[in-house]
């Protein structure tokens, strides 16, 4: 979409004209800082729960993390998918898996590569070669039961939904993609919190955490969240009227519901908790001219959320595996510099390169 375009509807809604006009899919800067928070929850939350056991309600952060990333993965891959459907009536697969293999590949490929090599070294003592192979081909969140490497089932879960999600959003009926995405979020919420009521697995095993046939719901969420934007004046005017009034609520309550509330109810914590964090989103991306969309645009957050990608991968050497110890590099200052040091590195030396070869071999539909 054009930069006028984009200042038009801006101006519109200004002038309160909300309700003539649906969101229309853009470049949101203050989404860089969402993702921010998201990986500081991941590595701050790894370190209190690992190098400072004492098992509060902190150690949840981690987890609220990981699901940040998700619903907003959703929402801007299906926003990009839903953009380009809308623009040419299809949607080019070839381009869309290419640019996900460019953008996600090297810096993956170089951390299992370091990983190799430190397992040689007799650094790493609790992955086997058949791990590796795991999470080369995406299984992660199925198998493997190592701790160095046990922070890569999000990634499995997230290329095992982006493998099935292009195919299906392309046969769905787009005016009634919104309801038919969200009722498949409520029938994933129903089903899990139906086996974990009925007790078909451990809960704390990780099945109902991990496994995509109860988690993808994490990310269509986001995904219904775009699709409900995009195609209703009348839910974005709505959304941006209530959730302006309202402040910091919608985060305060996440943040209590993420760290108290799965005690009291394992069948609904997780699927509030995505509802939640939805919420959040939209307020976000709706109300951003406040106090929090100041926050998310502070420098050093939004380039958290540049590096995030590398970070969440190298921290789990830092601040979550112990055995064998690395000394004072797996304690502060350097179980935090420099994870975020190689992450930075990744970031201006490896990942940014590919990206404009990326944006040269496989130019992303833009109008």
């Amino acid at each position: 979409m054009s930069t006028n375009t984009i200042e038009q509807d801006v101006a519109a809604r200004e002038n309160g004209e909300r309700s003539l006009l649906p969101f229309r899919f853009h470049r949101i800067p203050e989404l860089d800082g969402f993702r921010g928070l998201a990986v500081l929850l991941v590595v701050g939350g790894h370190y209190l729960e690992y190098r400072m056991p004492q098992n509060t309600a902190l150690d949840t952060l981690p987890k609220l993390g990981v699901l940040l990333f998700f619903v907003l993965s959703g929402f801007l891959i299906t926003g990009l998918l839903y953009r380009e459907r809308l623009a040419t009536g299809k949607i080019n697969f070839g381009v869309f898996y290419i640019r996900r293999i460019l953008r996600l590949a090297p810096a993956f490929l170089l951390f299992i590569g370091v990983t190799l090599v430190l397992m040689r070294l007799g650094l790493i003592t609790d992955v086997s070669k058949r791990e590796i192979l795991e999470c080369l081909f995406y299984v992660r969140n199925i198998f493997g039961h190592s701790l160095t490497l046990a922070h890569l089932w999000s990634l499995s879960l997230e290329e095992q939904f982006y493998l099935l999600w292009p195919l299906a959003f392309s046969l769905l009926a787009l005016k009634r993609s919104p309801a038919i995405v969200l009722g498949a979020c409520l029938l994933f919420m129903l089903w899990r919190g139906l086996a974990i009521h009925a007790q078909l697995f451990l809960y704390s095993s990780g099945v109902y955490y991990e496994r995509p046939y109860f988690r993808f719901d994490s990310i269509l969420i986001g995904a219904f969240l775009i699709l409900w934007l995009s195609s209703s004046a009348r839910a974005v005017s709505l959304l941006t009227a209530v959730l302006s009034k309202i402040s910091a609520l919608p985060w305060l309550v996440l943040f209590a519901w993420t760290m108290f509330a799965e005690p009291y109810t394992h069948a609904w914590y997780l699927s509030i908790d995505e509802l939640l964090v939805a919420v959040c989103l939209a307020q976000v991306v709706l109300c951003n001219r406040g106090a929090l969309g100041k926050f998310m645009r502070l420098p050093a957050l939004r380039y958290c959320g540049a590096i995030s990608y590398s970070l969440y991968l190298w921290q789990q050497m830092f601040v979550v595996i112990s055995v064998p110890s690395w000394g004072p590099l797996q304690r502060l200052p350097l179980a935090v510099i420099l994870p975020f040091s190689i992450a930075a590195a990744s970031y201006h030396f490896l990942e940014k390169p590919i990206l404009r070869l990326k944006d040269r071999l496989a130019p992303q539909f833009t109008q």
